[in-house]
């Protein structure tokens, strides 16, 4: 059973390549929706664990900011469930080791490179692309300005960079931590070339 971990940088093209990957290894491929499986573990909206996942300044991941928890509170009209690192890092672990556990799964960030590093058979790779490209591609997506594209991806970055920083003290970026850091920028972001060679690796 597949257990594979991919770390991405913004709009590398990794989602999709998580995704076409997944279908040919017949793979479940977890990320954001993985959210929406912690929110419940945490009995809380995924709008607030996905605010939580995100930090906020200094409060990283302590308490959501005051002022966005109000947000939350009006747009889900309940109550929010205050939450600590430690109880937000132990169900993100916690949810990893299940689906680690069931196998056959693709999953897109989290950190999993570090908390499934032991796990027996898991493959950990990274998704690059030149800033540049991936600016580009961003830009055309959401018809942005290429200016407004290549902040996003620096600012996303940096939001990944945090959070690994924050939970597992581990540089976001380190290639050591990988098998493979395959730059789909370099392949014009052919999938079918991707997938190929993440394969090949496994």
């Amino acid at each position: 059973m597949a257990v594979i971990t991919i770390s991405k940088e913004f709009a590398s093209g990794a989602v999709e390549l998580a995704q076409e990957l997944g279908r040919l290894l017949g793979c479940q491929v977890v990320g954001k929706a993985a959210l929406v499986q912690l929110a419940q573990r945490l009995e809380m909206s995924p709008a607030e664990a996905e605010l939580l996942a995100r930090g906020q300044g200094a409060h990283w991941f302590r308490l959501v900011d005051e002022v966005l928890l109000h947000t939350v509170r009006r747009i889900e009209q309940r109550p929010e469930a205050a939450l600590d690192d430690q109880r937000y890092f132990a169900a993100v672990k916690q949810l990893l080791d299940d689906l680690a556990q069931a196998g056959d799964v693709i999953i897109l960030g989290w950190g999993g490179q570090y908390l499934l590093a032991e796990h027996p058979g898991a493959h950990h790779f990274r998704v690059v692309a030149p800033l540049a490209q991936r600016g580009q591609r961003l830009a055309a997506r959401q018809r942005i300005s290429l200016e407004q594209a290549q902040a996003e991806c620096r600012r996303q970055d940096e939001i990944s960079r945090a959070y690994v920083h924050h939970y597992l003290r581990r540089p976001w970026d380190d290639a050591h931590a990988y098998k493979l850091v395959l730059n789909l920028g370099a392949l014009d972001f052919s999938l079918a070339k991707g997938c190929q060679i993440l394969r090949a690796a496994m």
